[in-house]
């Protein structure tokens, strides 16, 4: 058994014990013992099965594609909020008790606190996650190119899968085409676990109508590697020619060099496989010209500074996406989110998207989907 699968057996258990027994108490329901009937048994049936939903939708995805994944992440992201929920009437209750020397008898406003603050907390997450908002990052490249600025817009991690609906997709592209760009760069996990979904509905239809002066750039993520091990009926070719379908460029370890912007753009395959090293690939450049690097994960920036990439695109993090992994990602990453600069540094910059799609739960907490804009600022020929 992998541990991250024990970690998340642990994780799902201790939420279902917790807001299980505290809830219990916070309704005055634990006299004479928290199973001792008929109700609270079929309770701590429902909030079992609840909790484990999640980890349940990825070990019976074979089973079903689109509602026991749709029910199962509903149900996991409201049982979810709920214990977010009881640990707030928690702390509020150890304050009154502890601090204000208060009456520690559970009142119904407190109860009713409780159920109104958790409905809220999932009502937000599903805003955060559904309505992407636009983050704009000014960088100054101390190189020329043929141009003296760009508007590149990027989105990453849209996570395509059965539940997808169309219209997500189509509205994503009726947002980008709003900020009228002159690149899309899309940095990985566009689909989530296969390429099946992106051709019964037909998205590569909606995706060519992404419009920018100089076209869409797309890469792999891990997710797409993912659903080439899963699925022997799509192989990197497969994805790399439904992507094409879509009007997109596929960089899979590969160099571009535009001479309409006289900019280099290279695309990284995912650390997840065999690839091939940065060093290698700019052997291609020119590094008298600005060099924008597209790697799915931020896992390393040093590398990137070290050989002379003026700007690093990325997602892959969400951003933590959910509370206490937006804590985690932070610690994991010398940038998790946002725009970065290295000390004492100021030709590398590294942005890393939130993205725009999920991966599981539909809702975020302390985090929020976006497209990113990137105003690239080139310094001008003498």
């Amino acid at each position: 058994m992998e541990w991250n699968l024990i970690v998340e057996l642990c994780g799902s258990l201790f939420i279902a014990l917790y807001l299980g027994f505290r809830s219990i108490n916070l309704f005055n329901l634990q006299y004479f013992g928290y199973v001792n009937t008929i109700a609270k048994k079929l309770y701590w049936f429902i909030l079992l099965i609840g909790s484990f939903s999640f980890i349940g939708c990825m070990l019976l995805r074979d089973l079903s594609d689109y509602w026991l994944p749709m029910i199962g992440y509903i149900v996991f992201s409201i049982i979810i909020c709920f214990f977010y929920g009881i640990i707030v009437v928690d702390i509020i209750r150890f304050i009154r008790r502890f601090i204000l020397k208060q009456s520690t008898k559970n009142s119904i406003v407190l109860q009713g606190f409780y159920i109104f603050f958790s409905f809220c907390l999932f009502f937000v997450g599903l805003y955060c996650a559904s309505f992407p908002r636009i983050v704009t990052y000014q960088v100054d490249i101390n190189k020329p190119a043929e141009v003296e600025q760009l508007k590149i817009v990027q989105v990453s991690d849209i996570h395509l899968s059965e539940i997808t609906a169309k219209q997500f997709i189509q509205t994503m592209v009726s947002n980008i085409n709003k900020l009228k760009p002159d690149y899309v760069f899309i940095t990985g996990d566009t689909l989530d676990n296969k390429l099946q979904p992106y051709l019964e509905k037909n998205l590569a239809e909606d995706f060519s109508k992404i419009k920018s002066t100089y076209g869409t750039i797309i890469i792999f993520g891990n997710h797409e590697h993912y659903g080439i091990e899963r699925d022997h009926y799509n192989t990197t070719e497969d994805v790399i020619t439904a992507f094409k379908a879509g009007n997109m460029k596929v960089l899979h370890d590969d160099v571009f060099y535009d001479s309409r912007t006289g900019i280099y753009i290279i695309g990284r395959d995912d650390e997840s496989v065999q690839r091939m090293d940065l060093p290698f690939l700019m052997n291609f450049v020119e590094k008298d010209k600005p060099i924008i690097l597209l790697d799915h994960r931020p896992s390393d920036l040093v590398e990137p500074e070290k050989v002379g990439i003026d700007v690093m695109f990325a997602g892959h993090t969400h951003g933590g996406q959910l509370f206490p992994m937006t804590l985690v990602v932070k610690q994991q990453y010398t940038n998790a989110w946002g725009i970065y600069h290295p000390k004492g540094n100021d030709s590398f910059t590294s942005i890393v998207t939130s993205g725009y799609g999920l991966w599981g739960p539909p809702i975020r907490l302390m985090s929020r989907a976006e497209i990113v804009v990137a105003e690239l600022h080139f310094k001008k020929h003498m």
